[in-house]
């Protein structure tokens, strides 16, 4: 735990201080290689030894991403490319053929999972406004208090088959975790949101977020791993850190988007 604490405080005032006074291209360019690193754990995960298939499979995401930071947007050529490319390498490499279509999907499913998310967090982050800060501490804070939460009170089993240590009563620390972050945060930096609808806001991402979090565990689960990787100590790997973030971000970008305060 000592570990886990100890990355945390030094990571924290990093990532607050890049979002607050880092140029916005610094902020794209740590995002971009925050999800090449996330691409690389999945398909080091579920491509084992293939490497070539691994490189393609990253090479897909990161192109994506990539095309985002250059223009600032995405056209129906990037999905084109995603697309065709890696159908392509696979067709060219195509045995053994009982393992194509998981390596062929494995990349599809890194653009949809890693890459697409990670474009909307990048949008945020070059945001005059520091609606990224809003996100991340409701994901973080979340699973902060989560964590500790279900240490001290965690009886009751969330989902065994996906995650045997995480517990309701973590669950629900986690959710209160969310609120009190997203709140404190529009808060500090006086942005524009009542903080009773700030409020409403962080607890649905950061159910949102718990949901990513699971999924993570069950993608873990199903190919044995107990963790993506090891560049955070005690963390884990960039994938164990950002799960909760790539299904949360979508949400909040819309729902800014909708309120039109972003």
């Amino acid at each position: 735990m000592f570990t886990r604490v100890l990355t945390g405080v030094v990571l924290a005032p990093l990532v607050v201080w890049l979002f607050l006074e880092g140029p916005p291209l610094a902020r794209a360019i740590v995002l971009g290689l925050a999800a090449v690193l996330c691409l690389a754990e999945l398909a080091a995960m579920s491509l084992v030894g293939r490497h070539l298939d691994q490189i393609a499979a990253i090479a897909a995401g990161a192109i994506f991403v990539a095309a985002r930071i250059i223009r600032g947007e995405t056209t129906s050529l990037d999905f084109a490319v995603v697309l065709i490319v890696p159908a392509l390498f696979a067709l060219a490499r195509p045995m053994p053929i009982e393992d194509a279509a998981r390596r062929l999907f494995t990349a599809w499913g890194g653009v949809i999972y890693i890459a697409i998310p990670m474009t909307f967090t990048i949008d945020l982050a070059v945001a005059e406004t520091p609606w990224i800060l809003f996100a991340l501490t409701t994901v973080w804070m979340g699973d902060t208090m989560a964590y500790f939460a279900g240490r001290a009170f965690g009886r009751h089993p969330l989902h065994p088959q996906v995650s045997p240590k995480k517990t309701i009563e973590g669950a629900i620390g986690g959710l209160i975790g969310s609120v009190i972050g997203g709140v404190a945060i529009v808060i500090i930096f006086e942005l524009p949101l009542a903080w009773p609808l700030a409020g409403v806001i962080a607890g649905i991402g950061g159910a949102i977020a718990q949901a990513g979090d699971l999924a993570e565990s069950l993608i873990k689960r199903a190919f044995g791993v107990k963790d993506s990787g090891r560049i955070l100590p005690g963390h884990g790997g960039m994938l164990d850190r950002v799960d909760g973030v790539l299904f949360a971000v979508p949400f909040f970008h819309a729902v800014l988007m909708l309120l039109e305060v972003y």
